[in-house]
C-alpha cells in the first residue's frame, strides 16, 4: 500500500487554496501578490516535510531550513500591506532572511535558535497588531476589516505555537533521540501549515478602479479640523453620495474623500461615536437598509446588496446589531413606516 503523508494532503489543499485565490484576487495588489506568495510558500514547505519526513529524503531538510525564515517575514508583510503602501522603510523584516541563512550556512548550531525567535518575533508583532483592531486596516474593504484583524491573529498564534514546536522537536533530540519527531513534525505542523493557509485566503484589499495602494498615507493638505467637523463633513459624503453603499469602502478610500489622514477620521469616529470605523459606515447601511424594508417588496438578499454589504450574513449580524432583530422580523413590524433611524 502506498503511503501518502498527512503532510501531502495539506500541500494538496493549499495548492487547490492557491488556484481558488488567484481566480477570486485582482493580484496587481501587492497584498494580493503578498498573500498569494504566502499560500505558495507554505505549499511548497508542507512539501517539503512530506519529502523529509514522509518518504525520508534528506536533502529536504536543508530547504526546508532555508525555507522556514522566509514565512513568518511574508507572513508579517503580507498583513503591513493591508495597513497602508508598503514604502521602502516599512521593509526593514525582510533584513532576517539573509541574516537566517547566513547562520543556517556558517553558524548551523545556532541557526535553530535564530530561526525560533524569528517565528516567535513576527509572531508576536502580528498579534500586536491584531490588538489594535480593524480600524488598522486602511486598506482593506470596511466589511472584511474584522474578519482580516482575527486571520491577522490566528497566524501570529500559530507562528508562536509553531516556534514552540520547534523547542519540542529540540528537547525531544536531547531526550529521546528524536523518536517523536516525524509525528510531530507531519502532523502538527501540517496543522500550522493548514491554519495559516486558510487565514491569508481571508486577506484582501479594496478593489476601486483607481488604486490607492501607491497614494501617500498622510493627506498633502492636512487641515486642522476638528472631530465635529470630520464627522460633519463625512455624514454630508455619506447623504450626498451615498459612498456607504460601496461594498469596497475602505477607511483609506474615506480618508481621500475627505482630505484628511486615516488616523484622523478613525478617532474622529471612535471619540464622537464610540464606534469602529466598520460599525459607523455599517449603520448607516442598516439605515438605507431599514427604509428599502419598509418601503419595498424586495428580497432581504438585494435589500443587503444595494445597502452595500457583500454577504448576507455580513448584514444579518449588523443588522442584529443595530436593530436587536432580524430583517424579516423588522420587516414584518415595520412594513409601510417611514423607517426613519
Amino acid at each position: 500500500m502506498i503511503f501518502v503523508p498527512l503532510s501531502l494532503f495539506a500541500s494538496f489543499l493549499l495548492a487547490i487554496v492557491l488556484v481558488w485565490f488567484a481566480r477570486t484576487h485582482d493580484l496587481s495588489h501587492r497584498a494580493h501578490k503578498l498573500f498569494f506568495a504566502l499560500v505558495a510558500l507554505y505549499a511548497i514547505q508542507s512539501l517539503l516535510i512530506t519529502l523529509r519526513w514522509g518518504y525520508d529524503v534528506t536533502g529536504a531538510a536543508s530547504a526546508a531550513a532555508l525555507l522556514a525564515p522566509v514565512l513568518p517575514v511574508v507572513a508579517y508583510l503580507s498583513y503591513s500591506a493591508i495597513t497602508g503602501p508598503l514604502r521602502p522603510a516599512r521593509l526593514w523584516p525582510l533584513i532576517f532572511i539573509p541574516l537566517n541563512w547566513l547562520g543556517v550556512t556558517f553558524t548551523p548550531d545556532i541557526a535553530d535558535a535564530m530561526i525560533l525567535m524569528t517565528f516567535l518575533g513576527f509572531g508576536g508583532l502580528l498579534i500586536r497588531l491584531a490588538w489594535k483592531g480593524p480600524d488598522q486596516m486602511t486598506l482593506a474593504p470596511l466589511e472584511n476589516a474584522r474578519e482580516i484583524v482575527v486571520a491577522m491573529a490566528l497566524t501570529g498564534l500559530t507562528l508562536v505555537a509553531s516556534g514552540l514546536t520547534d523547542i519540542y522537536v529540540i528537547v525531544d533530540f536531547i531526550r529521546n533521540d528524536g523518536r517523536h519527531i516525524g509525528f510531530i513534525v507531519s502532523f502538527v505542523q501540517s496543522a500550522f501549515v493548514l491554519v495559516i493557509g486558510a487565514c491569508a485566503a481571508l486577506g484582501r484589499v479594496s478593489q476601486w478602479p483607481e488604486s490607492d495602494d501607491d497614494m501617500p498615507a498622510e493627506a498633502t493638505d492636512v487641515t486642522q479640523e476638528d472631530d465635529a467637523n470630520v464627522m460633519a463633513k463625512l455624514e454630508d459624503l455619506f447623504e450626498r453620495e451615498n459612498l456607504h453603499r460601496n461594498e469596497e469602502l475602505s477607511l483609506r478610500r474615506i480618508a481621500r474623500r475627505l482630505g484628511v489622514p486615516d488616523r484622523k477620521v478613525s478617532l474622529a469616529i471612535n471619540r464622537r461615536t464610540g464606534l469602529s470605523v466598520s460599525q459607523f459606515v455599517n449603520n448607516y447601511r442598516i439605515k438605507d437598509a431599514c427604509r428599502m424594508l419598509a418601503k419595498t417588496q424586495d428580497t432581504v438578499l438585494t435589500v443587503s446588496l444595494a445597502a452595500g454589504f457583500a454577504t448576507k450574513s455580513n448584514f444579518n449580524r449588523e443588522f442584529v446589531r443595530v436593530t436587536g432583530t432580524s430583517p424579516s422580523t423588522w420587516r414584518k413590524e415595520n412594513a409601510g413606516s417611514d423607517a426613519r433611524q
